[in-house]
């Protein structure tokens, strides 16, 4: 552990390294108080200072303490049935993209991904205008178009938004719910890219010491959940949803 740690310091010095926690504090928080939003803000933020194609490896190794934390803190108020909808048929598209991660298109993955993300919010409200709920079979598919972008990205976690929302969790189940889902979806990315050169022990190192820096984190967002009423909760998640699309787009159009 101590090798891979000097290596992180000959690469980016001390202070770069103390950057790159203070993001992951404070995107921990906003992941903690909201559900989503992490990753993607996360990726974005630490992307200009370790280089894009190491984020998505990196990221899921971090996610792993982060999502871990956050379903501990949240545990009581996990929906065992909306969980296991979504995973069963996102797992296997997980593990399946995943191994073709290094030959699909960033450029492409990243608009789609802004396309999906932005649908989401008029999809949402349309549901909710017209009193839809997402039921077990609606979950399936979700769970497997979920998968099959999570398998070579970090953010399509918004896509769940509608659907987990749609079937009735309040924010403090539906922030419980999605940890665990993200929980698992990143154990499976990181069982990938374990075998692989996508993973060395330099950014694995990188990515445990961020994922340790969000647990306090985890722990302000959700002090911040507790205080906000669910028609709060669920304006943030909107302009969180709007800025996630933006930030697909913007990376779609530097990776053309």
């Amino acid at each position: 552990m101590l090798e891979p740690l000097q290596t992180l310091l000959d690469l980016y010095g001390v202070w770069t390294l103390v950057l790159i926690g203070l993001l992951a504090l404070i995107t921990s928080a906003i992941h903690g108080a909201t559900g989503i939003a992490g990753g993607f803000l996360l990726s974005a933020a630490l992307a200009p200072l370790i280089g894009v194609k190491p984020i998505v490896p990196l990221i899921s190794v971090a996610l792993l303490i982060s999502h871990s934390s956050r379903a501990i803190l949240n545990i009581r108020d996990i929906d065992v049935k909306a969980f296991f909808w979504v995973t069963l048929p996102a797992v296997p598209c997980i593990v399946a993209v995943a191994v073709l991660y290094g030959r699909m298109s960033a450029s492409a993955i990243a608009l789609v991904l802004g396309l999906v993300i932005l649908s989401s919010i008029p999809m949402r409200r349309w549901a909710q205008r017209h009193a839809i709920r997402a039921g077990r079979n609606t979950l399936h598919g979700a769970g497997a178009v979920y998968g099959a972008l999570s398998g070579a990205s970090i953010g399509p976690g918004m896509l769940l938004v509608p659907f987990l929302l749609g079937y009735g969790l309040t924010k403090e189940a539906f922030v419980a719910t999605l940890a665990l889902i993200a929980l698992v979806t990143n154990i499976s990315r990181v069982s990938v890219y374990g075998s692989t050169d996508l993973l060395d022990p330099t950014f694995v190192a990188l990515g445990i010491c961020v994922g340790l820096v969000t647990i306090p984190g985890n722990w302000i967002g959700r002090s911040v959940l507790r205080r906000m009423t669910n028609e709060s909760h669920a304006g943030f998640v909107d302009v969180l949803t709007v800025v996630g699309a933006a930030n697909f787009f913007w990376l779609a159009y530097q990776n053309f």
